[in-house]
């Protein structure tokens, strides 16, 4: 069965010009200047690839762009209704024909440039309501002084680890209750991945090329104290996919200066209706389990994952809340076993706004899923360091540089392969007004 809802951006967004020439002759129009932001977030990107996971062939990925985010939002006409727009760029400066792969660029090293976000948001007490093109970012508050121990926090996200993130054309509902519940509803029409300018449906997105569903999704997260939070989400796309999952992180304070996390949570993927992701049913699922301790400049952490044989787990809207995702692999294999270590190191005494990690991930025992074939164990080496620049009133102010640098070891049939990824990255947020 196929969905058809590709009316709905241009009725949406027609509509989101109407209430907003309406608004403008309404005696409060000049609320909507009152607060108004808008920006630039420039950024660069280089990235370069050496894949060696299938022996013989080895895969080359390498470009270097240059571009970011242009954005704008009114302020609140009535404390009530705010609208908002933001165009992408990634332009290349360097992108070799035959080294194409590096989702840095549309395919062929083309430049992306997009109007990714163009958004209503209407918002009254602790709920609120997005309508159009946005980002959607739906992490809870991460418990003070502890790491960012997943890309993004829930299965829908901007998945912003390249030049572009991923936009939605969608609606987007949440209220807040109590101040400890945080309640979500979303659907989602079309969505933009990170490497495209053109928006598409959320089935062929997945990977189902047939498919033109949308997606609906809800989910629940639960501050039962600021170091104790509890998630639980379910997101369906028609005749594609369901996605299920479960996710607690705990937070023990030893002292003003040091603390044990403990966090797991559980996901379960399986095949919907007509089946036309993979042509028939599948289901899978994962456990994970996080721990960390940090002391004053160290944090040490370590991770375990073990993935169901039914299928490898699939990451379609973000980077994943997985733990075990790393710079080259996530670790989510069909009948994956997974662990990490890996310490990080806060170096402010030394330079401010200076920091480090390095980890290693290694998953053994994974299968292709269509006919039980044993996959290579792999480990992952991860290093990184990050430099952040903050001085009020400097135009550099909030400058932020990275250098990752990793490589994986591949046990094969052939000999152990060495594969290797380098990528260097700057972001300078600039205000416009």
């Amino acid at each position: 069965m196929m969905h058809h809802h590709r009316r709905a951006p241009a009725t949406l967004l027609s509509g989101l010009v109407l209430c907003a020439a309406a608004s403008a002759q309404t005696s409060g129009a000049e609320a909507l200047l009152d607060g108004a932001k808008a920006g630039f977030d420039a950024r660069t990107f280089y990235m370069n690839v050496e894949d060696k996971s299938d022996p013989p062939a080895v895969a080359r990925r390498e470009a270097w762009a240059i571009g970011g985010k242009l954005y704008g939002r009114t302020g609140w006409w009535a404390d009530t209704l705010q609208f908002g727009a933001s165009y992408y760029l990634s332009a290349p400066l360097y992108g070799p024909d035959d080294k194409d792969g590096t989702l840095l660029l549309e395919p062929g090293q083309n430049t992306i440039s997009t109007l990714g976000e163009l958004f209503a948001r209407l918002k009254f007490g602790e709920a609120g309501l997005t309508a159009g093109r946005q980002e959607i970012e739906l992490s809870p508050v991460r418990p003070e002084g502890t790491r960012a121990n997943r890309g993004d926090g829930t299965f829908v996200g901007k998945q912003d680890n390249r030049m572009v993130p991923v936009t939605y054309e969608a609606v987007l509902g949440s209220a807040k209750v109590a101040q400890a519940w945080d309640f979500h509803l979303g659907w989602v029409n079309r969505v933009k991945p990170r490497n495209l300018s053109e928006f598409q449906s959320v089935g062929s997105a997945v990977g189902a090329a047939t498919s033109d569903a949308d997606m609906w999704f809800g989910g629940a997260q639960f501050a039962l104290t600021k170091d104790f939070l509890l998630q639980g989400w379910y997101y369906q796309v028609p005749d594609v996919i369901r996605i299920g999952w479960l996710d607690g992180d705990y937070v023990w304070r030893l002292d003003g200066s040091s603390h044990l996390r403990f966090a797991a949570q559980y996901a379960d993927q399986r095949s919907d209706g007509s089946n036309l992701l993979t042509g028939q049913s599948f289901s899978t699922s994962t456990a994970q389990a996080y721990a960390e301790y940090g002391a004053g400049m160290l944090t040490v952490y370590g991770a375990y994952s073990r993935t169901d044989s039914g299928a490898a787990l699939r990451l379609p809207f973000s980077s994943g809340p997985i733990y075990t995702n790393q710079i080259m692999r996530t670790f989510v294999r069909a009948n994956e076993s997974a662990w990490q270590l890996g310490a990080g190191f806060n170096l402010a005494q030394w330079m401010p706004g200076l920091s480090a990690f390095a980890d290693v991930t290694r998953g053994s025992d994974a299968i292709n899923s269509s006919n039980g074939a044993a996959l290579a164990d792999a480990t992952e080496y991860d290093l990184g360091v990050l430099w952040v620049y903050r001085e009020k009133g400097s135009w550099i102010d909030g400058l932020r540089s990275r250098v990752r640098y990793a490589w994986t070891i591949d046990a094969t049939a052939v000999g152990d392969q060495r594969s290797k990824d380098l990528r260097i990255d700057l972001n300078l947020p600039i205000s416009l007004l």
